[in-house]
């Protein structure tokens, strides 16, 4: 997970911009009629963020057809995101490019490795369509984290996954992603959650349900096979000059070099889990077909 300062712009703001862009009267009085409503979510989603308790905003399941609030229904709240912001040519289309241009080097905070290319709805607008273009709650995110994360929504607080504008920096800076190698033809590195002795168990929870609603462990594991399969005529040469103890000074500079950009990173995890494989560095990294 990568930390991201929470978004500048004011919700009420946002959210007007998008309802004074639709053109059919009537639906806009009725969710210009709702503002206050909306702008109480909005509030409420900041101070239960601040705190990690997101969890215990209530999930709404209703029909699209459903009012929700005031006249205005399930359909009509997404809308405002779908139809009204998401649109090239809406005027709240500017906020979210703003917002997603917030992922650090356009990777995706939550794996940490994709390519930041849409927002997600970290609660989702689905079950929760009054929080539909609240800045807060709208994260920059790849395909596969948007798409394939778990749909369940956390009823408690060690459930919730990590968002990256709320988080603790100890989720950041202490290190709880690792690996192990697998022997065999080919190699195989396999990705762990554990946490420090010293967090509180929900914390500890917390980053494990992350791991896998994300799906992070198989996700790891295919970027690290490719990186295996790249690394295999690098040591070889490593090896032809300085043996055993050359590959293992290779893998502990790159692996220092990785944890100095980012502890809980894939790679980083990968490359300490290598150089402490004597098997792989002595053979297992030639283990190829």
């Amino acid at each position: 997970m990568r930390a991201i300062s929470v978004p500048a712009q004011d919700p009420q703001l946002v959210y007007d911009l998008c309802v004074n862009s639709i053109a059919d009267e009537d639906l806009r009085a009725r969710l210009q009629a709702i503002t206050a409503e909306v702008v109480a979510a909005a509030v409420d989603y900041q101070q239960k963020g601040l705190i990690n308790h997101l969890f215990a905003i209530p999930a709404i399941d209703c029909d699209n057809d459903d009012i929700v609030v005031g006249q205005v229904t399930k359909k009509e709240l997404k809308a405002t995101y779908s139809s009204h912001m998401v649109g090239d040519s809406k005027p709240a289309r500017r906020v979210y490019t703003d917002i997603l241009g917030k992922a650090p080097r356009k990777k995706c905070p939550f794996c940490g490795f994709g390519q930041a290319s849409t927002l997600d709805h970290y609660l989702p607008k689905a079950k929760f369509p009054i929080l539909s273009v609240l800045p807060w709650n709208l994260v920059p995110a790849c395909k596969d984290c948007n798409t394939g994360k778990n749909a369940a929504t956390a009823t408690t607080q060690d459930q919730q996954t990590l968002h990256p504008y709320f988080e603790h920096q100890r989720m950041v800076s202490d290190q709880w992603l690792h690996a192990r190698v697998i022997t065999g033809t080919p190699p195989v590195l396999e990705f762990f959650v554990s946490p420090p002795e010293d967090w509180d168990q929900v914390d500890k929870t917390r980053v494990l349900a992350h791991f896998r609603d994300y799906k992070l462990a198989s996700r790891f594991s295919i970027e690290a096979s490719n990186e295996l399969a790249n690394l295999k005529d690098t040591l070889d040469l490593v090896w032809s000059d300085s043996a055993l103890a050359g590959v293992q000074d290779h893998l502990r500079v790159i692996a220092a070099g990785k944890k100095a950009v980012h502890v809980n990173a894939w790679d980083t995890a990968m490359y300490q889990a290598l150089l402490r494989s004597e098997w792989y560095c002595d053979e297992g990294f030639r283990a190829f077909e």
